[in-house]
C-alpha cells in the first residue's frame, strides 16, 4: 500500500515539475540559441576585420625626439595593436579570443600544441614572460605582477634609422657575452624589412612580423649594454621588449622544422638572462631545448654534414649550442639535472670562418670571427664543467654494469691538463673588439678559476678535500674574487644571479681554507686574507645596489667574514677558542636559516667543518635552490634573498 502511495506521489511530482519547466522555457528556446550563435559569429568576423584594418592603418612610426618610449595614454601603439579601454571590454576580448581558439581555428594548424588542444606555443612562451601591461588583446585582462615599475611599461616606437644602426653595432660588439643566435646579415635584413613595412604601413605576412620582432628584440638586448646615467638598465630597453611581445602570437608557431620560432624563443631567453625580472629563464630554456630536440639539432649524422648546405649546417650548430649554453649555465650554477646529457648529443662546434655575412654589402670582419671563436671556447668549457658535475654525481650512484663508477682520483688527474689546455688556448683578448667582454682577461680568468673551484671545492662526494686540493681551491677562490671585482668595476657583470652565486661561493672557499688549513694561514699573509675578504664583501655590496637579490648574500658573507677576521687576528689561545665557538654558532645559525621547507638536505649537527663543507657543496647548499628564483620572477619589493634573514 505504501509503495503505491509513493508511486502516485512521484508521478504527481514529476508532472508538476514538467509544468513548471514548460512555463519557464519558451517554445522558441532552440531558435533563440541559434540566433545568438549566429550573432556572435558575425561579431567575431567583424572584430577580426577591425583588428586587421587597425594593424594596417593605425601605425604610428613617428619617432619621438630624442627617441624614447611612447607615453601612457596614447591610443595608437607603435606595433599597431588595438588597446582596450575598460574592464568589460577586456573581458569581452578574452571571451572572443577563447571562442576563436576553439571554434574558428582548428587545432590541426601548426601553431597549436597537440591535435585537440586550444593552446598555442605562443601562449606557452608567454606563460614564461612577465610583463605589466601587455600590448596585445591576446593577453588583455592579465594582472600586473609588479605595479611599482608600471611607469616603465610603455612600448617603444622604432628609433631613427641611424640610432638603429648604432644599436646593431652595439649588439655585435658583445659588450656582454651574447650567444650567437643571429648573424649580423640576418639582423640587417630584418631591419630593412621592418622599417620598410612600417613606413608603408603594410604588414603582409609572418616574415615581416618576424623581422619587426627581431628588430625590437635586438634593440632591447643592445640597450642593456648601454650605460644609463641614472643607473640600471635604460628605460627604452623595457619599451622595446614590450613592443616585441606584441608580435609573439604571430611569430611563434609550433613546427618540427621551424628555426625562426627557436630563434625567437632564444632571443627572449637572452633578454630575460640579462633582466631576470622579465620572465622565467628556466621555462624559456626548457621550451628551446624541446624545440631543438624536435628539430633534431642535438644529433648530427655524418651524411647530414656532407649533404647539408654549409651555411644552414652552421646555423643549426649555432642555435643548438646557444640552447645548450643556457641549459648548462642554469644547471651547473644551480646544481640541477641537465636538460639533456652530453652522451645523448653529437654536434660539432660552429665554424667561425663560414662566410654567412655577405648580404647587404657587409663583409665578415676579424671581430665577428673572433667572437664566434670566443663563443666556441665558452661551449668547450661548458662541456668540461658538465663532465665535472657528471662524475661528481656518479660517485653516489648505485653500482651497475651499465654505469660503472669511474676512478675519481685518476679522472681528476685526467681533467686537470684539459682545463689547463683550455686556459692556454683562450682566443687572444687583444683581437676582440675593444668594447667586447672577450677583450677582458679578467673575464676568462673568472671562467677558468670558477671551473677549478667547481672541481676542487667540497662536494657531495668529498666533503673534506685533501690538503693539496684545499690549497688549489683557496687560490682559485682568491683569483675569482679579484677577477669579479675588476668586471664589476668595468661594468661587465652580465647575468647577475650567476655572478652573485659564483662570487659568494668563492668567498666561502676563502673562509673554508682559512679555518681548516694551517698551511694556508701560514702561506697567506693576514693582510692579504683580510683584503681578499673585504674585496668579496665590497663587490657583493656593489652588486646588491643593482640586484637587490644579492643583499642576503652580502649580509651572510659579512657575518662570516667578520668572524673569520676576528679569529685570525686573535693572539691568545682563549680568544682563538672563543672566536671559533662563535663562528661555529654563526655557521649553524646560517644553515638553520637556509634550511629548505621540505627539509632533509642540510643538517646542523656536527662541527663547523662539516657544516661549512656542506655550504660549499653546490649540490646540497640551498643557496643554489634559492637563486633559481632570481632566474625566474623575483619580487624585488619583498625579496630578502629568498629567506636569508640576516641584517647588516
Amino acid at each position: 500500500m505504501e509503495r503505491q502511495r509513493l508511486d502516485v506521489w512521484l508521478e504527481a511530482d514529476w508532472e508538476h515539475r514538467c509544468r513548471r519547466r514548460k512555463q519557464k522555457i519558451p517554445r522558441d528556446y532552440v531558435s533563440n540559441l541559434e540566433a545568438q550563435v549566429e550573432n556572435l559569429t558575425r561579431e567575431i568576423h567583424e572584430l577580426r576585420s577591425q583588428a586587421q584594418a587597425s594593424s594596417v592603418n593605425g601605425e604610428n612610426v613617428t619617432s619621438l625626439g630624442p627617441w624614447s618610449p611612447t607615453r601612457h595614454g596614447l591610443s595608437t601603439s607603435p606595433t599597431g595593436r588595438p588597446s582596450t579601454s575598460d574592464g568589460s571590454s577586456s573581458h569581452y576580448q578574452d571571451l572572443v579570443q577563447s571562442v576563436r581558439n576553439v571554434a574558428v581555428e582548428p587545432s590541426r594548424q601548426p601553431r597549436f600544441l597537440g591535435q585537440g588542444s586550444g593552446i598555442t606555443l605562443a601562449r606557452l612562451v608567454m606563460a614564461a614572460i612577465r610583463v605589466d601591461t601587455l600590448p596585445s588583446p591576446l593577453f588583455s585582462g592579465q594582472q600586473s605582477y609588479d605595479p611599482s615599475i608600471s611607469a616603465l611599461a610603455a612600448e617603444a616606437s622604432l628609433p631613427p634609422r641611424h640610432v638603429a644602426d648604432h644599436l646593431v653595432d652595439v649588439y655585435f660588439q658583445y659588450r656582454t657575452p651574447h650567444l650567437p643566435i643571429v648573424e649580423r646579415s640576418q639582423v640587417e635584413a630584418a631591419l630593412e624589412h621592418a622599417y620598410l613595412s612600417m613606413s608603408e604601413r603594410q604588414l603582409s605576412d609572418r616574415a615581416v612580423e618576424k623581422d619587426i620582432f627581431i628588430a625590437y628584440m635586438i634593440f632591447a638586448i643592445a640597450l642593456c649594454d648601454v650605460p644609463n646615467p641614472a643607473g640600471g638598465r635604460p628605460t627604452q630597453s623595457e619599451g622595446c621588449f614590450r613592443s616585441a611581445i606584441g608580435w609573439v602570437e604571430n611569430v611563434i608557431t609550433y613546427s618540427k622544422s621551424d628555426l625562426e620560432t627557436l630563434r625567437a624563443v632564444l632571443l627572449l631567453a637572452q633578454f630575460v638572462a640579462l633582466c631576470p625580472s622579465r620572465g622565467s629563464l628556466w621555462h624559456l630554456t626548457g621550451i628551446a631545448l624541446r624545440l631543438c630536440i624536435d628539430i633534431g639539432l642535438h644529433w648530427e649524422p655524418e651524411e647530414q654534414v656532407l649533404d647539408m648546405d654549409p651555411d644552414l649546417l652552421n646555423e643549426h650548430r649555432r642555435l643548438w649550442y646557444s640552447t645548450y649554453q643556457f641549459d648548462r649555465i642554469l644547471c651547473i650554477t644551480l646544481g640541477r639535472p641537465f636538460g639533456v646529457i652530453d652522451e645523448s648529443t653529437r654536434v660539432q662546434l660552429p665554424n667561425p670562418w663560414v662566410v654567412c655575412r655577405q648580404s647587404l654589402g657587409h663583409e665578415p670582419n676579424e671581430f665577428d670571427i673572433h667572437s664566434q671563436r670566443a663563443h666556441n671556447h665558452l661551449f668547450s668549457m661548458s662541456k668540461l664543467e658538465s663532465e665535472i658535475k657528471h662524475v661528481q654525481h656518479s660517485q653516489s650512484w648505485a653500482l651497475k654494469i651499465a654505469y660503472p663508477r669511474p676512478d675519481y682520483s685518476a679522472w681528476v688527474q685526467d681533467i686537470q691538463p684539459r682545463l689547463q689546455e683550455w686556459y692556454a688556448t683562450i682566443p687572444q683578448p687583444s683581437k676582440a673588439h675593444p668594447s667586447s667582454i672577450f677583450a677582458y682577461q679578467a673575464y676568462w680568468d673568472a671562467i677558468y678559476n670558477n671551473s677549478v673551484l667547481l672541481l676542487y671545492r667540497p662536494n657531495a662526494t668529498v666533503l673534506q678535500p685533501p690538503a693539496g686540493a684545499l690549497l688549489i681551491s683557496f687560490e682559485a677562490s682568491c683569483k675569482l674574487i679579484a677577477s669579479m671585482k675588476i668586471l664589476q668595476r668595468e661594468g661587465k657583470i652580465d647575468i647577475m644571479w650567476k655572478s652573485v652565486h659564483q662570487l659568494f661561493m668563492a668567498g666561502l672557499g676563502v673562509i673554508f681554507g682559512l679555518w681548516h688549513s694551517k698551511e694556508i694561514r701560514d702561506r697567506s699573509p693576514v693582510s692579504n686574507s683580510i683584503s681578499t675578504l673585504q674585496s668579496c664583501a665590497s663587490t657583493l655590496s656593489a652588486l646588491s645596489e643593482i640586484f637587490p637579490g644579492a643583499a642576503g648574500c652580502r649580509n651572510a658573507f659579512d657575518s662570516l667574514s667578520s668572524a673569520t677576521v676576528d679569529w685570525i687576528l686573535a693572539n691568545d689561545t682563549e680568544g682563538i677558542r672563543q672566536n671559533r665557538g662563535e663562528f661555529e654558532k654563526q655557521v649553524n645559525d646560517l644553515l638553520q636559516l637556509l634550511q629548505p621547507p621540505r627539509g632533509g638536505m642540510i643538517t646542523t649537527s656536527g662541527n663547523s667543518g662539516n657544516n661549512l663543507s656542506t655550504m660549499l657543496s653546490s649540490d646540497n647548499f640551498i643557496l643554489s635552490e634559492m637563486l633559481s628564483s632570481a632566474a625566474q620572477w623575483p619580487d624585488f619589493q619583498d625579496m630578502n634573498f629568498c629567506g636569508i634573514g640576516l641584517t647588516p
